[in-house]
C-alpha cells in the first residue's frame, strides 16, 4: 500500500522504499537527469498518525546547495495553510527527520508551496480591482499563461517600476512576497499605495516561472534554461518567459526593477546588487543605497552589510544575463534583488515557523514603503 504521494502542483519526491513507517528512504529529484540541481521536495504522507516515522533523504547531500541543509528545518502541514518546522539532521550526506502526525494526511516540503490555485486567486484579484489589469505577455514551453498585472496608469513624469519573482521556481517564498506587494497596491483605502500610484506605474510579474513552479522545479523552466542566467541571450524558443517580459519592458521602460529571490544558506534577507554593468552610474549607486536605507526602516529584517557568497553570475554567462544587470545597463535604471530566507532570521527567529508566508508577505508589502523614499528621483 502506498503511503507517500507527490503527483500534484509543484510535489516532487523519489520513493525507494516506503514499506516500513520506521525506515523510509526517499531522494530528491533533480530539474534535469544526472544534475545536481536540485535542492525542493514536497509530498504527503498518508496513516501515519499516531506512529513514529523517520525519513532519510538519501541523496541530500549531492546538491550543488547542499549547504543549505546545515541547519535545515522540514517545513509540515496538516492543512496546506499553517506550516511549522521540524527538526532534522544533516550529515554531509543524507539529511534524516522524525515525526510522529497527529492527523492521517501531512504534507512535508522544502518551503511552504505557493500554488497555482493561489496564483489563480491573485490574478482574479487584481483583475476585479479597477486599479489593476491583467494580461497574459505570451505562453510558456508548456503552454502556460506569462501573467502581467499592471497597476495605476502611465501618464507625464510617471516613473516605471517592474517586479518580478520566482524566476527560480523553487523559491515559493517570493511569490507570497508579489502577492502582498500588490494586495497593497491594489487597496484603495492604503494611503501610501495611493500616493504611489499618483507618482509611478507598477509592473509586476508574480511567477516567472510557471511551468517549473508545476513541476517542482528548484531552478529551471521545462527547457532546463536558468532564466535569471538568460537576459541577455534569450529566445522565444528556449526561454520564452524572459524573452516576453524584456519586450515589454522595452515598450515601457524600466525606472526601478526589483527582484525576488530565496536563498538556501543565509538565515535573513540580504541584496545582491548588480555587478559588471559598464554603464552603472553615480546616480544609480546613490538612489539604490537610499533605497536599502529605507528598506532597513520599513523591514528591520533585512541585513544587509553581513559577509555573504559572490552570486554574480554563473561561468561561462556575461555579467548582464541576469535580469538586474541587464535592465540596469539597457534602462539606466535602478535593479536590485532581494534573496530571501529559506531557513529562518537569525536576528528575529521564529522557533515554530521560521521563516513563514507570513513573513514573506511583510516584506513584500513593506518594501512598497522604500521605494516610496525614492521613487520621485528615479
Amino acid at each position: 500500500m502506498s503511503k507517500i504521494s507527490s503527483n500534484f502542483d509543484s510535489g516532487r519526491i523519489k520513493v525507494i522504499d516506503e514499506s516500513d513507517w520506521a525506515a523510509m528512504r526517499l531522494a530528491i529529484l533533480p530539474d534535469r537527469e544526472g544534475s545536481d540541481e536540485f535542492m525542493g521536495f514536497y509530498f504527503a504522507a498518508t496513516g501515519a498518525k499516531g506512529r513514529d516515522c523517520h525519513y532519510t533523504l538519501e541523496d541530500a547531500g549531492k546538491s550543488r546547495w547542499s549547504r543549505g541543509f546545515k541547519d535545515y528545518r522540514i517545513v509540515a502541514s496538516y492543512d496546506r495553510k499553517d506550516w511549522f518546522r521540524i527538526p532534522a539532521t544533516f550529515d554531509g550526506s543524507s539529511l534524516k527527520w522524525s515525526h510522529r502526525p497527529e492527523q492521517d494526511r501531512v504534507s512535508y516540503a522544502y518551503h511552504a508551496p505557493y500554488t497555482e490555485t493561489e496564483r489563480f486567486s491573485l490574478i482574479e484579484r487584481c483583475a476585479a480591482s479597477p486599479l489593476a489589469k491583467v494580461e497574459s505577455l505570451g505562453k510558456t514551453l508548456e503552454g502556460r499563461s506569462i501573467d502581467l498585472v499592471t497597476v495605476g496608469k502611465p501618464g507625464p513624469g510617471k516613473k516605471s517600476c517592474w517586479v518580478l519573482a520566482r524566476q527560480h521556481p523553487g523559491e515559493s517564498m517570493t511569490e507570497f512576497a508579489a502577492e502582498a506587494l500588490l494586495d497593497r497596491l491594489i487597496d484603495a483605502a492604503d494611503p501610501l499605495s495611493q500616493s504611489l500610484l499618483e507618482r509611478a506605474v507598477f509592473y509586476v510579474v508574480p511567477n516567472m516561472n510557471p511551468d517549473g513552479s508545476i513541476k517542482g522545479f528548484h531552478r529551471y523552466n521545462a527547457g532546463y534554461v536558468d532564466l535569471n542566467r538568460s537576459w541577455s541571450t534569450t529566445t522565444v524558443e528556449e526561454s520564452p518567459e524572459t524573452w516576453f517580459v524584456r519586450e515589454r519592458m522595452r515598450q515601457t521602460g524600466v525606472h526601478f526593477c526589483y527582484d525576488i529571490h530565496g536563498d538556501e544558506s543565509n538565515h535573513h534577507p540580504w541584496p545582491v546588487r548588480p555587478v559588471g554593468v559598464p554603464s552603472w552610474s553615480n546616480k544609480q549607486a546613490t538612489l539604490l543605497k537610499r533605497f536599502e536605507d529605507a528598506l532597513l526602516v520599513a523591514s528591520p529584517n533585512y541585513t544587509p552589510d553581513l559577509p555573504k557568497p559572490n552570486y554574480d553570475h554563473a561561468p561561462g554567462t556575461d555579467p548582464l544575463a541576469m535580469a538586474i544587470s541587464w535592465t540596469a545597463e539597457t534602462f539606466g535604471c535602478v535593479s536590485f534583488i532581494i534573496e530571501l530566507p529559506f531557513l529562518d532570521d537569525i536576528f528575529h527567529p521564529d522557533e515554530r515557523n521560521g521563516w513563514s508566508p507570513r513573513r514573506s508577505r511583510l516584506f513584500g508589502a513593506a518594501s512598497l514603503e522604500a521605494l516610496a523614499a525614492v521613487v520621485d528621483d528615479l
